[in-house]
């Protein structure tokens, strides 16, 4: 049973040039939108920077030019809130990473049947170096750490 209504243009649907109809076979017609061919202008993007000057009109409104870096006050920074940022140095050297077992053991260990704790711990270690984008390697005989 079609319960859904029919649309022709039999119905009051007017069927002219432009009016955006067109029949279609069917139990239902659907309305299409006329497509124009025009193209929009793309408004050009300037990036204001550091040289920008507030136009007297701006300055009039109220607006401040505000300084790029940000100077914590002391109380905060004795609680332990460090500046974060581009203007905070960044340290180059990775951090230490403890394990229980050596970089030779966890090689030897990754080699061991699934069944044995050394297996898994040595799976366990391998995971923390990969969180810390490190891997083992093993090279002319020597394990070395290296960086993924």
């Amino acid at each position: 049973m079609d319960t859904l209504p029919s649309t022709s243009p039999s119905q009051g649907v007017p069927n002219t040039p432009g009016s955006g109809f067109v029949p279609v076979a069917g139990s239902m017609a659907k309305e299409v939108a006329p497509i124009t061919t025009t193209t929009a202008e793309i408004p050009t993007v300037t990036e204001a920077g550091k040289e920008t000057e507030l136009s007297p009109e701006v300055v009039k409104a109220g607006v401040k030019m505000s300084a790029d870096s940000v100077v914590l006050p002391k109380i905060v920074q004795q609680m332990g809130v460090h500046v974060v940022g581009p203007q905070a140095p960044v340290s180059a050297e990775a951090a230490a990473i403890s394990l229980p077992l050596s970089d030779e053991q966890i090689a030897k260990g990754l080699h061991q049947s699934i069944l044995t704790s050394w297996r898994w711990l040595s799976e366990w270690c391998k995971r923390q170096l990969l969180q810390a984008h490190l891997t083992i390697k093993s090279m002319h005989g020597k394990t070395v750490r290296t960086h993924e």
